[in-house]
Protein backbone atom coordinates (compact mmCIF):
# COMPACT_ATOMS: atom_id res chain seq x y z
CA UNK A 1 0.00 0.00 0.00
CA UNK A 2 2.80 2.37 0.93
CA UNK A 3 4.68 1.47 -2.27
CA UNK A 4 1.61 2.17 -4.39
CA UNK A 5 1.12 5.53 -2.68
CA UNK A 6 4.77 6.46 -3.29
CA UNK A 7 4.50 5.54 -6.98
CA UNK A 8 1.33 7.61 -7.41
CA UNK A 9 2.94 10.55 -5.61
CA UNK A 10 6.04 10.24 -7.80
CA UNK A 11 3.93 10.25 -10.98
CA UNK A 12 1.97 13.30 -9.81
CA UNK A 13 5.19 15.17 -9.02
CA UNK A 14 6.66 14.26 -12.42
CA UNK A 15 3.51 15.33 -14.26
CA UNK A 16 3.44 18.61 -12.34
CA UNK A 17 7.12 19.17 -13.10
CA UNK A 18 6.57 18.55 -16.81
CA UNK A 19 3.58 20.88 -16.85
CA UNK A 20 5.60 23.55 -15.06
CA UNK A 21 8.45 23.15 -17.57
CA UNK A 22 6.07 23.41 -20.53
CA UNK A 23 4.44 26.49 -19.00
CA UNK A 24 7.84 28.08 -18.39
CA UNK A 25 8.86 27.28 -21.97
CA UNK A 26 5.68 28.89 -23.31
CA UNK A 27 6.30 31.95 -21.15
CA UNK A 28 9.89 32.12 -22.36
CA UNK A 29 8.88 31.94 -26.02
CA UNK A 30 6.25 34.63 -25.51
CA UNK A 31 8.57 36.93 -23.56
CA UNK A 32 9.59 39.91 -25.77
CA UNK A 33 12.85 40.39 -23.88
CA UNK A 34 13.76 36.73 -24.33
CA UNK A 35 12.93 36.86 -28.04
CA UNK A 36 14.98 40.05 -28.46
CA UNK A 37 17.92 38.42 -26.70
CA UNK A 38 17.74 35.38 -28.97
CA UNK A 39 17.53 37.61 -32.06
CA UNK A 40 20.58 39.57 -30.93
CA UNK A 41 22.51 36.33 -30.39
CA UNK A 42 21.55 35.10 -33.87
CA UNK A 43 22.53 38.43 -35.44
CA UNK A 44 25.91 38.35 -33.71
CA UNK A 45 26.45 34.79 -34.94
CA UNK A 46 25.61 35.76 -38.53
CA UNK A 47 28.01 38.72 -38.38
CA UNK A 48 30.77 36.48 -37.04
CA UNK A 49 30.22 33.88 -39.77
CA UNK A 50 30.16 36.63 -42.42
CA UNK A 51 33.47 38.00 -41.12
CA UNK A 52 35.03 34.52 -41.20
CA UNK A 53 33.75 33.96 -44.75
CA UNK A 54 35.19 37.27 -45.95
CA UNK A 55 38.54 36.49 -44.35
CA UNK A 56 38.63 33.08 -46.02
CA UNK A 57 37.79 34.56 -49.44
CA UNK A 58 40.72 37.01 -49.47
CA UNK A 59 43.95 35.07 -49.95
CA UNK A 60 46.20 38.12 -50.32
CA UNK A 61 46.04 41.84 -50.99
CA UNK A 62 48.52 44.34 -52.39
CA UNK A 63 49.09 46.90 -55.14
CA UNK A 64 48.08 46.68 -58.80
CA UNK A 65 51.06 46.91 -61.16
CA UNK A 66 51.94 46.43 -64.83
CA UNK A 67 53.89 47.80 -67.77
CA UNK A 68 53.93 51.52 -68.61
CA UNK A 69 51.00 52.91 -70.60
CA UNK A 70 53.56 54.43 -73.02
CA UNK A 71 55.73 51.33 -73.55
CA UNK A 72 56.00 49.85 -77.04
CA UNK A 73 56.60 46.43 -75.52
CA UNK A 74 55.95 45.11 -72.05
CA UNK A 75 53.12 42.90 -70.85
CA UNK A 76 49.43 43.61 -71.35
CA UNK A 77 47.99 42.12 -68.17
CA UNK A 78 48.11 43.82 -64.76
CA UNK A 79 49.30 41.96 -61.66
CA UNK A 80 48.33 42.05 -58.00
CA UNK A 81 51.67 42.53 -56.21
CA UNK A 82 51.58 41.26 -52.63
CA UNK A 83 53.00 43.40 -49.81
CA UNK A 84 54.87 40.49 -48.16
CA UNK A 85 57.74 40.32 -50.68
CA UNK A 86 60.29 37.47 -50.79
CA UNK A 87 63.23 37.97 -53.18
CA UNK A 88 65.56 35.51 -54.92
CA UNK A 89 69.28 35.32 -55.80
CA UNK A 90 69.28 36.21 -59.52
CA UNK A 91 71.06 39.43 -60.57
CA UNK A 92 69.64 42.26 -62.68
CA UNK A 93 70.48 42.34 -66.41
CA UNK A 94 70.35 45.25 -68.86
CA UNK A 95 67.38 44.05 -70.90
CA UNK A 96 64.46 43.19 -68.66
CA UNK A 97 60.80 44.03 -68.36
CA UNK A 98 59.86 46.91 -66.05
CA UNK A 99 57.03 46.67 -63.54
CA UNK A 100 55.34 49.91 -62.50
CA UNK A 101 52.50 50.70 -60.16
CA UNK A 102 49.00 51.27 -61.51
CA UNK A 103 47.10 54.55 -61.13
CA UNK A 104 43.54 55.65 -61.78
CA UNK A 105 43.47 58.05 -64.73
CA UNK A 106 41.05 61.02 -64.71
CA UNK A 107 38.36 61.47 -62.07
CA UNK A 108 36.06 59.05 -63.87
CA UNK A 109 36.52 56.58 -61.01
CA UNK A 110 35.39 59.05 -58.35
CA UNK A 111 36.13 62.41 -56.77
CA UNK A 112 39.88 63.06 -56.53
CA UNK A 113 40.72 59.64 -57.98
CA UNK A 114 43.17 61.04 -60.57
CA UNK A 115 46.65 59.52 -60.20
CA UNK A 116 45.72 57.60 -57.05
CA UNK A 117 47.44 54.23 -56.63
CA UNK A 118 45.27 51.15 -57.16
CA UNK A 119 44.94 48.44 -54.47
CA UNK A 120 44.04 44.86 -55.29
CA UNK A 121 43.11 41.55 -53.70
CA UNK A 122 43.39 37.91 -54.76
CA UNK A 123 40.20 36.19 -53.68
CA UNK A 124 38.89 32.66 -53.47
CA UNK A 125 35.23 32.72 -54.56
CA UNK A 126 32.70 30.57 -52.79
CA UNK A 127 31.70 29.08 -56.15
CA UNK A 128 33.83 27.23 -58.72
CA UNK A 129 32.93 29.23 -61.85
CA UNK A 130 33.66 32.97 -62.13
CA UNK A 131 32.57 35.14 -65.05
CA UNK A 132 33.08 38.83 -65.89
CA UNK A 133 30.23 40.22 -68.01
CA UNK A 134 30.90 43.55 -69.78
CA UNK A 135 27.90 45.73 -70.58
CA UNK A 136 25.90 44.73 -67.49
CA UNK A 137 25.88 45.69 -63.82
CA UNK A 138 23.73 42.74 -62.72
CA UNK A 139 24.33 39.01 -63.05
CA UNK A 140 22.25 36.72 -65.20
CA UNK A 141 19.67 34.50 -63.45
CA UNK A 142 21.29 31.65 -61.54
CA UNK A 143 24.55 33.54 -60.91
CA UNK A 144 25.75 35.25 -57.71
CA UNK A 145 27.23 38.75 -57.88
CA UNK A 146 30.73 39.23 -56.46
CA UNK A 147 30.89 42.93 -57.37
CA UNK A 148 29.92 45.32 -60.17
CA UNK A 149 31.47 48.46 -61.62
CA UNK A 150 32.95 49.77 -64.85
CA UNK A 151 35.22 48.32 -67.51
CA UNK A 152 38.79 49.64 -67.69
CA UNK A 153 41.52 49.59 -70.33
CA UNK A 154 44.25 51.76 -71.84
CA UNK A 155 43.56 54.92 -73.86
CA UNK A 156 43.61 54.24 -77.62
CA UNK A 157 46.11 57.08 -78.09
CA UNK A 158 48.78 55.27 -76.09
CA UNK A 159 51.19 52.78 -77.63
CA UNK A 160 50.84 50.09 -75.00
CA UNK A 161 48.08 47.49 -75.10
CA UNK A 162 46.37 46.44 -71.88
CA UNK A 163 43.72 43.91 -70.93
CA UNK A 164 40.16 44.83 -70.03
CA UNK A 165 39.43 44.45 -66.33
CA UNK A 166 36.33 45.16 -64.25
CA UNK A 167 36.90 47.83 -61.59
CA UNK A 168 34.59 47.87 -58.55
CA UNK A 169 32.21 50.84 -58.62
CA UNK A 170 33.25 51.67 -55.04
CA UNK A 171 36.97 52.18 -55.65
CA UNK A 172 39.64 52.16 -52.95
CA UNK A 173 42.94 54.03 -52.93
CA UNK A 174 46.37 53.21 -51.54
CA UNK A 175 47.69 55.74 -49.03
CA UNK A 176 51.29 55.49 -50.22
CA UNK A 177 52.81 56.26 -53.62
CA UNK A 178 53.51 59.27 -55.81
CA UNK A 179 50.47 60.97 -57.32
CA UNK A 180 51.69 61.42 -60.90
CA UNK A 181 51.74 59.21 -63.97
CA UNK A 182 55.45 58.30 -63.83
CA UNK A 183 54.79 56.17 -66.92
CA UNK A 184 52.57 53.99 -64.75
CA UNK A 185 50.11 51.30 -65.75
CA UNK A 186 47.07 53.57 -66.15
CA UNK A 187 43.48 52.61 -65.41
CA UNK A 188 41.16 54.38 -67.88
CA UNK A 189 37.42 54.00 -68.22
CA UNK A 190 36.07 52.45 -71.43
CA UNK A 191 33.25 53.90 -73.55
CA UNK A 192 31.20 52.55 -76.44
CA UNK A 193 31.95 53.54 -80.05
CA UNK A 194 29.04 52.85 -82.35
CA UNK A 195 29.65 51.42 -85.80
CA UNK A 196 31.07 47.92 -85.72
CA UNK A 197 29.72 47.85 -82.14
CA UNK A 198 25.95 47.67 -82.52
CA UNK A 199 23.91 50.58 -81.14
CA UNK A 200 21.40 49.86 -79.74
CA UNK A 201 21.74 48.08 -77.39
CA UNK A 202 24.88 50.14 -76.67
CA UNK A 203 24.90 53.96 -76.60
CA UNK A 204 27.66 55.91 -78.34
CA UNK A 205 30.06 57.45 -75.82
CA UNK A 206 28.47 55.77 -72.81
CA UNK A 207 30.84 54.19 -70.23
CA UNK A 208 30.71 50.40 -70.26
CA UNK A 209 29.53 48.74 -67.06
CA UNK A 210 30.61 45.30 -65.89
CA UNK A 211 29.79 42.72 -63.28
CA UNK A 212 31.74 39.77 -61.86
CA UNK A 213 29.54 36.75 -61.15
CA UNK A 214 30.08 33.28 -59.72
CA UNK A 215 28.16 30.01 -59.82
Amino acid sequence: MVSSFLCIAFLIINICSLNDAKTAKRLLLNDPDALLHRMEMLEAKVQDLTRQLNEEKINSHGQTAGSSYAANGGSANPLCMIHEVLGGNHKTENFMGILRGAEYQDNFWGANSLDKDVPCAVCKPAHSSVLMIPGRNKCLPGWTEEYHGYLSGNDDRHAHTSTFICIDEHVDFLDSGVENNEYSYLIYGVKAQCGSLKCPPYVNGQPITCVVCSQ
